[in-house]
């Protein structure tokens, strides 16, 4: 009788984990499926794939606009107190602005406005 009792425990043991193996196949089938179905319903990765997209999408035209550039502008100098004392308004041509190691030569052709008599910065003693 005991020998039955332990063939049966054996039996049950290899059906258990005959089952626990069945059910990670069909969890790991199940898995694999999602993540083919995710795939195909996924936005396309390689340049073909993209390309054919584009193709099939209707493209609006690329239009870039580069303003002309300007020669009209300002030029304000500031004291050391931070106060304008001059303001140039007119045209304003950038001969060199200095990237290529020259000094920097702007040509100016306006007029000029002065807000305040400029004065030497304050050192601190008292005449």
């Amino acid at each position: 009788m005991r020998r039955h009792k332990r063939e049966n425990q054996i039996l049950k043991g290899l059906l258990l984990a005959a089952a626990g193996v069945a059910a990670c196949i069909a969890g790991l089938i199940l898995f694999f499926m999602f993540v083919w179905w995710r795939a195909q319903n996924a936005e396309p990765t390689t340049d073909e794939e993209v390309a054919a997209l584009m193709q099939r999408q209707q493209a609006e035209p690329l239009v870039i606009e580069t303003p002309e550039p300007t020669t009209e502008g300002s030029i304000r100098v500031y004291d050391y107190d931070g106060c304008c004392i001059y303001a140039y308004y007119g045209e304003i041509k950038i001969n060199s602005d200095g990237r290529d190691g020259r000094q920097i030569d702007i040509e100016c052709a306006g007029y000029l406005e002065g807000y305040q008599q400029h004065r030497e910065p304050e050192s601190g003693v008292e005449e």
